[in-house]
Parts: C-alpha cells; sequence; structure tokens
C-alpha cells in the first residue's frame, strides 16, 4: 500500500509519501517523489503510486517534456497535462503487454506546487482500473 499526501498551509504546500516498495514477497524502500525547481520562481513535486516500472517510465518521459518546454508551463494544469500525456504515452506502449502477464496498468500521481501565473495548487491525475479517464 502506498501513501501520498499533500496539504495546502498558510505557508505554502507540504507533500509526504512512504518510500515502501513491494515485489512479490521482496521489500524495498525507493522514492515516490520526484521534485522539479525551476529556473525562475516556481518548484513542482510529483507523488506517484502503482506499477513502479511505469511511474519511472512515465516520469522520465515527463523529465524530457519539462526539459524542452519548461518556459511553457505557466499554470499547473499545464504540466499536470503533460505528465498525463506521458502516462497515455506509456500506456500506449506497455498497457498490453502489462494486461497480458495478469498485471492491472496503473499509475496514479498527485501533482503540487507553484508555478509562474499562480498560487499553490494540487491537482491529482490517476491513470487505472477505477479513472474514468482510462482508455
Amino acid at each position: 500500500m502506498t501513501f501520498c499526501l499533500a496539504m495546502k498551509v498558510k505557508d505554502g504546500i507540504v507533500g509526504i509519501s512512504d518510500t515502501r516498495v513491494t515485489s512479490g514477497k521482496e521489500c524495498m524502500t525507493a522514492k515516490k517523489v520526484t521534485v522539479r525547481k525551476g529556473t525562475s520562481r516556481h518548484a513542482v513535486f510529483v507523488m506517484t503510486s502503482g506499477l513502479r516500472s511505469l511511474r519511472d517510465k512515465a516520469i522520465t518521459y515527463f523529465h524530457e517534456v519539462i526539459e524542452e518546454e519548461e518556459q511553457k508551463f505557466d499554470k499547473l494544469y499545464k504540466m499536470v497535462n503533460a505528465l498525463g500525456e506521458q502516462i497515455k504515452r506509456v500506456a500506449r506502449e506497455d498497457k498490453e503487454s502489462i494486461e497480458s502477464h495478469g498485471l492491472s496498468f496503473n499509475l496514479y500521481a498527485l501533482v503540487a506546487g507553484q508555478l509562474e501565473a499562480e498560487d499553490n495548487n494540487i491537482s491529482c491525475p490517476e491513470y487505472g482500473p477505477s479513472c474514468p479517464r482510462a482508455p
């Protein structure tokens, strides 16, 4: 079980998550929070749960998009949409294979931060069996 929590407080946003990763009977620790500090006045963090391989691939793709288009993200929803597009990309590439091995394709994310043109925000895009946006 994974937990991620973000709270908007007087001085900004606080985020916490666990670090436990299980694979069958194995248990290890791994970072579930990715922090991105921009060159201007913004910082964003992404906390995830779901299949670790899907998370790693989607976050890698997302970092590539941010590096190429960082100046285009002036509002958090634009960055969340970019992450959602990368999750969909991973789904197109890997969903059939994942499900053929008896696993569910699922990846959940909590995104929070502040970009240039807005105050602190929190958003929760999700992609999994319970998500109405899943194809």
